[in-house]
């Protein structure tokens, strides 16, 4: 009986276990879309290096085309210089016959009776050869250059057709990568603001656990201290980032994200801050939007992104996916929420 019962336990454990899931199973949802994020990005970058080799090609393409252009331009003058000569031998031949004929050579008699233009005495140029040699042997040689340039011409439009045709195909390829990757981005911009979003879900929970009753960042309680001596050096290395690209992650030297943009100009002056805007509003004394000075922090839709305030109401920031580190104006936002003075 006590064996029985030891056994029915023993099941009983393995089943409870079975049912328990294993640590990690449920998974992390931050981190599920961030994973996802970063399959996006790989994405993103390998359609980028598409579109870079595809519109090298088609760059190639229209210097071939311009080529092809002066050169068939070249042989057309050539064809034309060409032309004006043999219509000055064929008028001298011409005249050469007329001649002939009056003075009753019987050999241009029978080659007019066969020729009703000059230009049927080039079907057989032994014949005509009875007239005037070394005229007809100049045509002759005038009218095979005259050949082989339009043979040529003939060729190069050939070949810049085919290049149109080439430069239209990539042209149309360019167009469908370039949509692609607009689709892409915006996807990924999506995916970002999610996870920015469950990011600012599990920071405020956090906070509600750790204080019920936080402080709101925009109201501070008391008036903040002056801004620090650092903060001019702060304010010119954020200058010399402008025109630098957004890119998910980054904090610089080449690219940034919003929070990794003032994590690396703060870190020039030795002031270390965490990358994320959600712990960057809590690196400083809450300022109001009255007592901004340059150097401070701003912060915008749920402290999902921030920015470096400038004075004169400005503001530099790292905004989106495809774009670049710009400045801007923090009165055409609607979704300011607050601001602090790093201390």
């Amino acid at each position: 009986m006590r064996r029985t019962t030891i056994i029915l336990l023993c099941l009983g454990l393995v089943a409870a276990l079975s049912i328990v899931p294993p640590r990690g199973a449920l998974g992390d949802p931050v981190q599920e879309k961030k994973a996802e994020l970063e399959r996006i990005k790989e994405e993103v970058q390998r359609i980028d290096a598409r579109l870079e080799t595809i519109t090298e090609q088609y760059n190639l393409t229209r210097y071939r085309i311009e080529r092809a252009k002066e050169v068939i331009s070249e042989k057309e003058r050539e064809l034309a210089a060409l032309t004006a000569e043999m219509e000055k031998r064929k008028d001298i031949l011409g005249q050469r016959i007329r001649e002939l004929y009056k003075s009753g050579n019987a050999d241009i008699l029978e080659v007019l009776t066969e020729s009703r233009t000059v230009d049927d005495l080039y079907t057989n140029l032994d014949r005509a050869r009875r007239i005037s040699g070394n005229d007809v042997d100049m045509i002759a040689s005038i009218i095979a250059s005259r050949q082989e340039v339009e043979a040529a011409k003939s060729e190069l439009e050939n070949r810049r057709a085919a290049l149109d045709a080439e430069l239209a195909k990539l042209d149309a390829q360019r167009s469908q990568i370039e949509a692609e990757l607009r689709r892409r981005k915006e996807l990924m911009a999506g995916v970002e603001a999610e996870v920015n979003n469950l990011i600012a879900q599990e920071e405020a929970r956090r906070a509600a656990t750790v204080s019920p009753r936080p402080t709101p960042v925009s109201r501070p309680r008391t008036p903040p201290p002056p801004p620090p001596p650092y903060a001019p050096e702060v304010i010119k290395v954020a200058y010399a980032q402008l025109g630098k690209p957004y890119r998910y992650g980054a904090a610089g030297p080449d690219a940034f994200d919003c929070s990794g943009l003032v994590m690396y100009c703060y870190a020039q002056v030795g002031v270390r801050l965490p990358h994320s805007s959600y712990m960057q509003s809590r690196c400083g004394v809450p300022v109001s939007y009255s007592e901004l000075q340059p150097g401070d922090l701003v912060f915008f839709h749920g402290f999902g992104h921030v920015g470096l305030y400038i004075g004169n109401g400005q503001y530099i920031h790292a905004p989106r996916t495809g774009d670049v580190v710009r400045i801007a104006d923090l009165g055409r936002r609607r979704d300011f929420c607050g601001a602090v003075r790093v201390r």
